[in-house]
Parts: C-alpha cells; sequence; structure tokens
C-alpha cells in the first residue's frame, strides 16, 4: 500500500521543502519522488566526504521510503527513468534490499510502537516497573510545561528544529520554516512562560502516527527531560488516536525502543547507470552502511527478561 507521504494531495507542500529539485514521478505502475542533496557519505564511520547526489527519497527526510511499486513492471519504470539520468542515485529508507543493479546496505532503523492499549494510562501500568519508573519521573518534571498545539509556528521555534539538525549525527537536509508552516499535521509546543523549550511534529494517516520533526532548546533539555516528554506525548496522542502504529523515526533507537518500540530494517541502495561505476560502488557501499544496535529491551510486564 502507498503511504499517505507519496500521494499526489501532500506533493504540493513536500515538493517546497527543499532547494527547488523536488520532482514526483508517476509510471503506469511506480511513483517515486526524487530531491538532490549535498551528503556526507561517511557519516556512519565519522568521516567526511561531502558530495551532492541525486536521492529517491521523501523530500522532507522522514523515515519511510520514496517509492510505491505496483509490480515487477513497476521496478522496472523506475529503472528505465534511471537509466536516463547522468551521475549517482542514492535511494534512501528503502524496505528492503533492491537486486538487480542496486547495491545495498542497511542505514537508520526506523522505530515502530505497536499500539495494543486502550489508554495511556494502560500503557504506563503495562510497562515493567524500571521502564514505568523512568516516564513517570519524566513525566513529573512536565507538569510545569505549558503544551499548546498548532499555534502559529514563529521563528523562534524554527531555531529549535535548527539546533536539533546541527547537534545531528547524521543530518540528511533541511527543511524551510515554510514547510512546518504549511504541512497538515500537528505540532505541539512545549513552553515555560513565553520561552518555547520543544515541539514535535507529527501526521495521522491511515492508522498510522508519524512523528517527523522536532525541536529542543537543548540549555533546558536535562531540567524538563524535553525529549523523553515529547515521546510520551506522541505516544499518548497515538493512543488517544487509535492508531493501530506509530512511527517514531530514525535515530535515538535506544531511547525508543525503552519506550516499547522496535527496529525496523531500512536500507540505502546505490544505482549508477556506468556498469564500471556500479561495480566500484558495489564495493565501497559498506562503508555507507549503519550497524544498528543489537540489544533488545523487554520492557513490557507479558515480555521476558532483557537480553
Amino acid at each position: 500500500m502507498m503511504h499517505p507521504f507519496l500521494k499526489e494531495e501532500l506533493w504540493p507542500i513536500l515538493e517546497k521543502t527543499h532547494d527547488g529539485s523536488c520532482e514526483r514521478h508517476v509510471t503506469p505502475n511506480s511513483v517515486f519522488t526524487t530531491y538532490y542533496a549535498k551528503l556526507n557519505l561517511l557519516s556512519f564511520q565519522k568521516g567526511k566526504i561531502r558530495k551532492k547526489v541525486r536521492i529517491i527519497g521523501l523530500p522532507p527526510s522522514i523515515s519511510l521510503e520514496g517509492y510505491h511499486l505496483k509490480n515487477n513492471q513497476g521496478m522496472n519504470e523506475m529503472l528505465h527513468w534511471l537509466m536516463g539520468q547522468s551521475g549517482h542515485t542514492l535511494v534512501i529508507n528503502s524496505e528492503e534490499r533492491l537486486s538487480g543493479c542496486f547495491s545495498c546496505v542497511p542505514t537508520l532503523p526506523s522505530v515502530i510502537f505497536e499500539n495494543k492499549f486502550e489508554s495511556f494510562e494502560h500503557y504506563l501500568n503495562e510497562l515493567r516497573s524500571h521502564y514505568r519508573y523512568r516516564a513517570i519521573k519524566a513525566l513529573k518534571k512536565f507538569e510545569s510545561v505549558e503544551q499548546k498545539q498548532n499555534e502559529p509556528f514563529d521563528r523562534a521555534l524554527y531555531d529549535l528544529y535548527d539546533a536539533v539538525y546541527q547537534n545531528s549525527e547524521y543530518p540528511l537536509a533541511k527543511n524551510e520554516m515554510v514547510f512546518f508552516e504549511r504541512f497538515p499535521g500537528t505540532i505541539e509546543q512545549f513552553y515555560i512562560g513565553v520561552k518555547p523549550i520543544g515541539f514535535c511534529q507529527y501526521h495521522i494517516a491511515e492508522g498510522t502516527l508519524y512523528f517527523m520533526f522536532c525541536g529542543i532548546n537543548y540549555e533546558e533539555l536535562k531540567t524538563y527531560d524535553t525529549y523523553l516528554n515529547m515521546l510520551l506525548v506522541i505516544i499518548r496522542r497515538g493512543i488517544e488516536a487509535g492508531v493501530q502504529t506509530i512511527d517514531l523515526g530514525q535515530t535515538t533507537e535506544t531511547i525508543k525502543q525503552k519506550l516499547g518500540g522496535t527496529l525496523k530494517p531500512l536500507y540505502i541502495c546505490h544505482f549508477h547507470k556506468n556498469r564500471v561505476i556500479r561495480s566500484l560502488m558495489k564495493r565501497a557501499m559498506p562503508m555507507l552502511g549503519y550497524a544498528p544496535p543489537k540489544t533488545r529491551y523487554h520492557v513490557f510486564k507479558n515480555e521476558g527478561d532483557r537480553s
């Protein structure tokens, strides 16, 4: 099933995300979106090789794949288009290892929370004592925080997003302020007095809540346990909305797993129409890969001990 971010309804907003290079391609059996980004190709190895490359992915840079293939013919149609393009193409956040002309390696996994709870209180009660204590401790720190929803998105909030982007270990592409102003999702904003200490943006569609972006005042981060509380707000809103799944996105896997999320493998795949370059890149691709954490956390009462 095609996820909502690939559908035509959202495209007029998504295409304004970056530098005007965003395109949506529709063939009889496929839909895929492309844009250009200057990437640090060695992010996961802490190196620095920055190169502008074509991306098949979602322009807002969220943890969903940027293509939908109805069948094998859809793959052939996407490949036919790629064969007419020059330069390197990276397919990011693919749910599968694309075969044939592609070389693929693991990238940052997404963290998926399956909602089986009647209420947020039910969720907290089902946590094992250690994890419940950690969540309740964070919630108490947030009691003095004023929470607002879908208030006008101003420069002060955008600066908090920019702070998260600048502090990110794996920055991909930066969204412009107009994206947050126009996207028809929900933005939860958190204040101490008139001072914003953070926000989180999400979108609910077709039984899933998608956690998209956030902003954080790092000076107040520990005082209010802001990031953990944001994640708890996301989980609360998903449970209240009755969604089946909460997609908590990529990065910070450990804290999300300790809230009950599980890792969903994703891949980054390379394509070039030149066979020699494809062969060389196949050897180089492991340097672009990411090794997901192997520790599993059993956070609910009905699960076994931590392994």
